[in-house]
């Protein structure tokens, strides 16, 4: 078992981490007027395979009301639509516009490059496991 210095150690290194790559993404969402949620929310979409809206609210440990919000905010600049769940009207999925996905590419594409500034001190071997203890981590999280 780790020492209270050593885990103290590793959370402050965790927050460190996890802070800088908010203010990465944050820098460029804000280049495309949008907020960090709006933005990250128009990177998880995916087009094949349309999550409901309550998906991201289970996500982002929110209530409906603030994702309601967030795609308010990216169905008003033309980037999304709101669209019934196949064999449930009452679900509603997002879906990207052309538009939506012309700026999901870059968004995607801008937040690789905030990854690589902020993993640049890795070697490849460690990027490799970090990335796939991450998915592994994401994965586990995706199927509570």
């Amino acid at each position: 078992m780790k020492s209270s210095n050593q885990l103290s150690l590793f959370h402050a290194s965790l927050l460190e981490f996890l802070l800088t790559a908010k203010q990465g993404l944050m820098t460029v969402a804000r280049d495309y007027d949008l907020t960090s949620l709006q933005a990250i929310t128009l990177v998880l979409i995916d087009s094949n395979n349309p999550k409901p809206m309550n998906a991201f609210q289970k996500l982002y440990s929110c209530d409906a009301s603030n994702i309601t919000g967030i795609v308010d905010g990216i169905e008003e600049k033309g980037l999304v639509i709101r669209s019934e769940l196949p064999g449930d009207r009452r679900v509603k999925v997002i879906l990207l516009t052309p538009k939506g996905a012309k700026l999901q590419k870059i968004l995607a594409s801008s937040f690789m490059e905030v990854d690589h500034v902020i993993l640049k001190n890795l070697t490849k071997q460690e990027l490799a496991t970090f990335q796939s203890i991450i998915i592994k981590l994401s994965m586990q999280n995706l199927t509570k």
